[in-house]
């Protein structure tokens, strides 16, 4: 099998109202801390028969290495295993041909519906990371965003999945964007009715707005004063790039894997 993970395929950044300070080389450092997550019904599988994909967000707390994406990915992949027992939750981190890494039942540090976060204990020490690394967290608890704040996240929409018998491709959009509301639970991204927000090309060409499928569990981030990422939050949901996306706070997180619950 050939899982090839393009980083130029699909670079579709949105159009900021604020300041252009996500650049193609933010992109790269966002890109090295997360990776596509997805369903297939046998380990063994072509990757023609991938039906699903997510986002998993790569994190050392300082205590651990963690995966973290959105609980109700979690329980899809448990309602499409009673459907289909063989299947498995497999993610991957290089290109080239090779199976891709199982993620197993005994993997699950803690899940909670209600903020709708997983964290999965990883295994760095057993699996092919390329060029993949860990987004050390160094501040606890993780800050929260605020209103007006710029954020901007990167992740594997379904749309961007293509896939044959032999080969497999998870394309990535890089979105920058800033907080329009805060709560408990979530972040607001609101959608905006005039022709300001926007998906474009490498080019910047004008493109239709995607479908968020797939870009759930997407770590989002914002800057600090020197400039610096810091994690703030997962993409949660939203329909398309258009209109508004919710995230959880990754304040939820506690050092140790485990999720603070409501």
């Amino acid at each position: 099998m050939l899982i090839d993970k393009s980083r130029s395929k699909m670079a579709s950044k949105m159009d900021m109202d604020w300041i252009d300070i996500f650049d193609f080389a933010d992109e790269a450092i966002m890109l090295l801390h997360c990776a596509p997550i997805f369903f297939m019904p046998a380990p063994d599988a072509k990757p023609s028969a991938i039906c699903a994909n997510a986002t998993v967000a790569l994190l050392d707390t300082g205590l651990k290495k963690v995966m973290v994406t959105c609980c109700h990915v979690w329980e899809e992949f448990l309602n499409f295993r009673v459907s289909t027992p063989t299947a498995c939750l497999c993610t991957v981190f290089v290109s080239g041909w090779g199976q891709p890494i199982v993620i197993s039942d005994e993997a699950l540090i803690d899940s909670d519906a209600g903020i709708d976060l997983v964290v999965l204990q990883a295994s760095p020490e057993a699996w092919n990371m390329g060029y993949k690394e860990f987004y050390r967290i160094e501040r606890w608890p993780i800050p929260k965003a605020r209103v007006d704040d710029p954020i901007a996240f990167i992740g594997f929409p379904g749309g961007g999945r293509h896939t044959s018998d032999r080969v497999g491709n998870f394309t990535y959009s890089a979105f920058g964007l800033s907080v329009s509301d805060v709560s408990e639970r979530k972040l607001l991204i609101a959608g905006k009715s005039n022709d300001k927000r926007g998906l474009f090309d490498n080019h910047g060409n004008r493109i239709p707005a995607i479908l968020m499928g797939g870009l759930s569990g997407s770590p989002a981030y914002v800057r600090d004063g020197k400039a610096r990422f810091l994690l703030t939050g997962f993409v949660q949901m939203g329909r398309t790039s258009s209109d508004d996306i919710f995230l959880t706070h990754a304040s939820f997180l506690n050092s140790d894997g485990t999720l603070k619950h409501l």
